[in-house]
């Protein structure tokens, strides 16, 4: 190895002796269950930053390991770096799986707003057991946004997040969706997280103001 080869591989192994470890924390209603580990070498640095675990790392559950969930860090304390849910998603894989011929696909994905003021997108599919009608599809969609609507306006974010992962919204959703047609699969496949309240608030009052120069 050359002098500079070896003076390069010095500088790395400085840089990284001078960073210190982290210990990433998922939101209360997880249990602040450990998510991961993440080096900086100041706790500024890891404000913003995501990590990705499964719905299995928090639950034990194998069969949740095919849902990816992102939190965001928000803020450290100590050696710990406390976050809050900024997504998921369901993995590709696992939805080309379920995938039967002879039935059909329905998708809802519209923005919701939770009762403390954070906007998101959701996304539902339902899968169904036979070949649905353009009037079927209508009514379920149409179904499935009243139900995701009328929970996000009662629950505020931690709840509705709780529900969306874990399934008891979907839960909700299929059995309402069975009434219109015979559904083999109903899940939330995917959501994120689009504006927090602040931001919301700030977007209201910009609209006010233009509403009263009109």
């Amino acid at each position: 190895m050359s002098s500079r080869s070896r003076q390069a591989a010095a500088r790395t192994r400085d840089k990284w002796r001078e960073k210190t470890w982290y210990q990433v924390l998922a939101p209360e209603y997880f249990d602040s269950k450990e998510i991961g580990t993440t080096p900086a070498s100041s706790p500024e640095l890891l404000i913003g930053r995501t990590v990705q675990p499964t719905l299995y790392d928090l639950t034990g559950d194998f069969d949740q390991i095919h849902v990816k969930i992102r939190f965001r860090i928000l803020e450290v304390t100590g050696q710990q770096a406390m976050t809050v849910f900024h997504g998921h998603e369901w993995s590709s894989d696992y939805l080309r799986g379920l995938v039967r011929r002879g039935t059909s696909r329905i998708d809802w994905i519209g923005p919701i707003l939770t009762k403390d003021d954070f906007l998101m997108r959701i996304s539902v599919i339902v899968f169904t057991t036979t070949r649905s009608k353009t009037s079927q599809e209508h009514a379920v969609r149409k179904t499935i946004e009243r139900i995701i609507r009328a929970h996000a306006k009662k629950h505020v974010f931690d709840e509705l997040v709780q529900k969306v992962l874990l399934g008891d919204l979907a839960s909700e959703v299929h059995e309402e969706v069975k009434k219109i047609i015979p559904v083999r699969e109903c899940e939330i496949r995917k959501s994120k997280v689009l504006k927090g309240p602040e931001e919301v608030k700030a977007r209201r009052a910009r609209l006010r103001r233009g509403t009263k120069k009109e």
